[in-house]
């Protein structure tokens, strides 16, 4: 049953460039970067940016962190290009490319496929290396010296750890069930062990609730920290670049609207297209096919 839990994104310790940068530029560009995605549909200007955060993730060395989170990603994601190609988010009129008996393929539905999957990760894939490469008491330190609420800081710090918690949670669940007999792997177990899980997150929440109360949380006055962060000359530009990329950007491609927008042109060849959907559905297909046959095994 672990092995079917959600993989979760945790801070990954290195000494890269993008690791000893501020958090603040790193939550600009992350911030900038969904705010570029939603600003436009067209999906070469969304390659370009899903493609500037992969060399950033690759320059961080949490490349195969990250891989491990789109393994599991991608495949769902693919959905989306069927999905849309088969009845596109666009109104009627539609250009059909081709069919597959009661099916038909459209040129809005693999704009509209394509533009969607590349906004999700182009604009995700900067969220992913802000937490992949920040430390959890960094970004609460650096929004703290901003002005933001303690209380809201802890919070934000707080979800971050939730997940790899309750993952941890379930492995020991699941290794005390196996232990005992039985059984601890497949969709099976989920159920079982949902009750300890809970029982023992809510008992960590009271623990946690004692622990800030007894330290006086919600005090007025100055909040320090163990770990200090200050910002230097690269870290201010880095995250200047990240002003001026995102206002540019999002300026040119609002302001080129209607150029930019490929729904009615055909980008790519008819056969592209079609190879682009059959893929799509095949890889989702067999993801799904490969889930069920593990579980079904274990």
């Amino acid at each position: 049953m672990a092995q079917h839990l959600p993989i979760p994104v945790v801070f990954v310790p290195r000494n890269s460039f993008f690791h000893r940068l501020h958090p603040v530029p790193k939550l600009i560009w992350a911030v900038g970067a969904i705010v570029m995605a939603f600003a436009t549909r067209n999906p070469l200007v969304l390659l370009v940016l899903f493609v500037l955060g992969i060399l950033f993730i690759a320059g961080a060395g949490v490349m195969r962190a990250y891989g491990r989170v789109m393994l599991v990603l991608f495949p769902i994601s693919l959905s989306l290009i069927v999905f849309q190609a088969l009845a596109p988010a666009f109104p009627q009129p539609w250009t059909p490319i081709a069919g597959f008996g009661p099916f038909t393929i459209y040129q809005e539905g693999i704009y509209s496929g394509l533009s969607l999957l590349l906004r999700t990760f182009a604009g995700s894939n900067f969220a992913v290396l802000l937490v992949l490469t920040t430390h959890p008491a960094d970004l609460f330190t650096a929004l703290q010296k901003f002005g933001v609420p303690h209380e809201l800081n802890f919070m934000v710090s707080a979800s971050l750890q939730l997940i790899p918690i309750v993952q941890r949670e379930f492995q020991i669940v699941l290794s005390a069930q196996r232990s005992r007999g039985m059984r601890a792997t497949g969709f099976g177990a989920a159920i079982p062990s949902m009750v300890p899980v809970f029982a023992g997150t809510i008992e960590r929440v009271q623990q946690l609730a004692m622990s800030l109360e007894s330290r006086a949380f919600g005090s007025k006055g100055a909040k320090t920290s163990l770990r200090e962060v200050r910002a230097s000359a690269k870290d201010v530009i880095f995250g200047l670049i990240g002003i001026v990329v995102t206002v540019a950007v999002t300026v040119l491609v609002l302001q080129y609207q209607a150029q930019l927008d490929w729904s009615k042109t055909p980008f790519m060849p008819d056969w592209v297209s079609v190879a682009l959907v059959a893929v799509a559905a095949l890889t989702f297909i067999a993801f799904t096919i490969a889930l069920w046959w593990r579980a079904s095994r274990e």
